[in-house]
């Protein structure tokens, strides 16, 4: 980690190991909404894991039917600076 102020904000998020990589939360929304998020990373080549709330019990989506309220991602630490200017770049020129 360096001394800048983006990497101490980024130690503090809630972080976990997937497979053998460290990843932090990245946002919580509406699945629709986080969907479209993911999207835009993936494309990027922006490894994300969804979670929705149904996950640590090993249910998937195909037991659940589409579950469609809040769901968090997650992506990998080393990668987390590059997923937010991806999410700002994607957002200008929107109205609010």
């Amino acid at each position: 980690m360096s001394d800048t102020p983006e990497a101490e904000d980024t130690a503090q998020l809630p972080s976990r190991l997937i497979g053998e990589t460290v990843y932090v939360l990245f946002l919580s929304a509406p699945r629709v909404v986080a969907e479209g998020i993911r999207a835009w990373l993936e494309a990027a080549r922006i490894p994300v894991f969804l979670e929705t709330p149904f996950t640590q019990f090993g249910v998937g989506d195909f037991y659940m039917g589409t579950y469609t309220g809040d769901v968090t991602l997650w992506v990998p630490y080393h990668l987390y600076d590059e997923a937010e200017m991806v999410l700002e770049r994607d957002n200008q020129g929107e109205e609010t």
